[in-house]
């Protein structure tokens, strides 16, 4: 690859890296907060589905994270790692989808009644990990291209 090129995407990845360490830490710190208050208060699921949710956010924060950090230190965004951390993020998405969204309401001062369901967050979230795992095969047929191209200069 042109060491103008990547030296350009280097810097423009810059920004991208610190913003996403910055809200993976807030991630985290919210998921946190969730599951603390799902301690304090146990009958109420939502705090522990927003709390998984969250993590979710969080682990594909950090991936982002270290993709950026990796095309910042080689200058290429086309590499065996980059490829392995789209695929993960692609999985953990889709197991994401799979957590159901919660409803907690009081029918009485003792009975609380709790609804799951799978909604268009569901599915969205769902969708957008098949999207992520279609893309790490282009990033594959991106990684044979710039091999042949590198073999040859």
């Amino acid at each position: 690859m042109n060491k103008m090129i990547s030296e350009k995407l280097q810097k423009r990845t810059y920004a991208d890296t610190v913003l996403s360490c910055i809200f993976c830490f807030l991630a985290v710190a919210c998921a946190a907060w969730q599951f603390v208050n799902f301690l304090i208060h146990p009958k109420e699921k939502e705090f522990l589905t927003n709390s998984l949710c969250t993590l979710v956010i969080f682990a594909e924060l950090g991936l982002l994270a270290l993709i950026l950090l990796e095309i910042r230190k080689t200058g290429k965004p086309f590499s065996k790692k980059i490829i392995n951390k789209l695929r993960a993020m692609a999985v953990i998405l889709f197991v994401g989808g799979l957590i159901p969204s919660c409803v907690t309401s009081a029918v009485s001062e003792s009975v609380v009644d709790v609804k799951f369901s799978f909604d268009m967050r569901n599915i969205l979230t769902i969708g957008i990990g098949v999207i992520i795992g279609i893309l790490s095969e282009v990033f594959v047929y991106g990684l044979g291209l710039q091999e042949d191209n590198d073999s040859i200069a």
